[in-house]
């Protein structure tokens, strides 16, 4: 078999997502012997997975800015600090349920309205720190998917 990109040229390696040949240069190019369209395809399917992880704060942010301004009738600055309160109990949930053991809880339907209350409002308090560093996370994932963009765009021109 030889190299997709080069035809002439024997292939060492085939692509892991796609089974393409490729030589030794071109095999070289990555970490992991891959294709430039199939790690292209990776890399869009990262900042989309990426993106997803964005959307409930902003969604749960702006349910609480216009819970505060418009229901409840908080200033604009009262209004932030509540959408930033529930954008980060979004955040404290994922933290109290990654550190909650993995057991099912034997209660009745009103123990579990008061874990699930409990649960909320402890995630309040936990998503305060949570939500900055996994925006803090996410905006570094997005920074290493954006150079492995332009790493990939730099390989397809010296093909």
């Amino acid at each position: 078999m030889n190299c997709f990109y080069h035809p002439d040229t024997v292939s060492v390696a085939a692509c892991v997502d796609c089974g393409k040949g490729l030589c030794q240069e071109c095999a070289g190019r990555y970490q992991v012997p891959i294709c430039n369209e199939c790690n292209e395809r990776r890399s869009k399917d990262e900042k989309q997975a990426i993106f997803k992880q964005y959307i409930p704060s902003a969604i749960f942010f702006i349910v609480g800015l216009i819970f505060g301004l418009k229901v409840i009738k908080y200033s604009v600055f009262t209004s932030i600090i509540m959408g930033y309160m529930i954008a980060g109990a979004f955040w404290g949930w994922k933290v109290i349920s990654f550190i909650q053991p993995k057991m099912f809880l034997f209660l009745p339907i009103a123990g579990w309205g008061i874990y699930f209350i409990l649960k909320f409002a402890l995630s309040i308090f936990v998503g305060i720190v949570a939500m900055p560093l996994g925006i803090i996370r996410i905006i570094i994932k997005h920074i290493i998917v954006i150079s492995k963009g332009k790493n990939i765009e730099r390989n397809k021109q010296n093909i």
